[in-house]
């Protein structure tokens, strides 16, 4: 599904049951790709100046040190950074963006909160794989998730074509947790390599994929991916000169909240805090610009 679909109502109180007062009108056509096949995307929900600032926010948390950031083993290029909704003005008011959270909720079914926020890059020419996984189990092993009432919306900040490295989806792969290997890594970072800690068991693999196909959703910057949070998937590497980079915010259901687990991954990692999200406004994030720009953070 692409194009329009659904938009944001009014964004000023309306009554709705949900915190913040805000409805989204799904289509029926949007709901039910999301029931049957675990995802759909939307063209052309951010602007080119929204889409610039989010560009040069990502670039400025790319260039900061931290566990939050993860390096390309060969490269020693940025893979990703995780969390900096919770330290950046403007990546704190995307996730409240209505375009984005209320579809989230209105698909779950509750008020949301963030579980995790990342930004993915594929550096032109040295991006690396994701293996296949369903991010599911990962939550799920090693953040005590109850059951996979969470959603991903994944906006491209850049182009995102056959070529660079797109994510690969396999339709309706959402509706069973496939069986796994287990690499025993000793920490959270293990979680996050280009080898993966869990890994989908090759037999189960194959045979979702020759059963269900593939997709490679593509499109310009401002485009929104929105999948189930067990929909099967991975990346290749990006074998172009053209970089491209997601950011990947995943929304869980408030009645789904992880349980206590024994090594629990850094908040960064996996967000304890389950207050349900507040929406704001469609225009905060130029505004948040603004705010950046003088150096006042949340």
């Amino acid at each position: 599904m692409t194009g329009a679909g659904y938009r944001p109502a009014d964004t000023g109180p309306s009554g709705n049951h949900r915190q913040g007062g805000i409805s989204v009108n799904l289509s029926d056509e949007v709901t039910r790709r999301y029931r049957e096949e675990g995802y759909f995307v939307h063209e052309g929900l951010f602007t080119p100046e929204e889409l610039a600032a989010l560009r040069d926010e990502a670039q400025a948390e790319f260039g900061r040190p931290g566990p939050q950031r993860t390096m390309e083993s060969d490269s020693g290029k940025v893979r990703a950074v995780h969390g900096v909704h919770r330290t950046n003005d403007v990546f704190h008011r995307l996730v409240r963006d209505p375009r984005l959270m209320q579809v989230a909720s209105e698909l779950l079914g509750d008020d949301v909160y963030i579980h995790q926020f990342k930004i993915n890059a594929k550096h032109g020419l040295g991006g690396g794989i994701w293996e296949w996984h369903q991010d599911f189990l990962f939550w799920q092993m090693e953040d005590g998730m109850p059951a996979p009432d969470a959603l991903s919306a994944v906006l491209f900040l850049d182009p995102v074509t056959e070529f660079n490295g797109p994510l690969y989806l396999v339709p309706g792969s959402h509706r069973e947790l496939l069986p796994v290997t287990f690499d025993e890594g000793e920490n959270w970072a293990s979680t996050l390599a280009a080898s993966l800690k869990y890994r989908i068991a090759p037999e189960a693999l194959s045979e979702c994929m020759l059963r269900n196909g593939m997709v490679a959703p593509h499109g310009e910057p401002g485009t929104v991916l929105f999948f189930h949070g067990q929909m099967l998937h991975g990346s290749p590497p990006n074998m172009s000169a053209i970089s491209r980079r997601l950011v990947i915010i995943t929304f869980n259901a408030v009645r789904n909240v992880p349980q206590t687990v024994d090594q629990t991954r850094p908040e960064f990692l996996a967000e304890r805090d389950s207050t349900p999200l507040i929406p704001g406004s469609t225009d905060e994030l130029l505004r948040a610009r603004v705010t950046a720009a003088s150096g006042d953070q949340p």
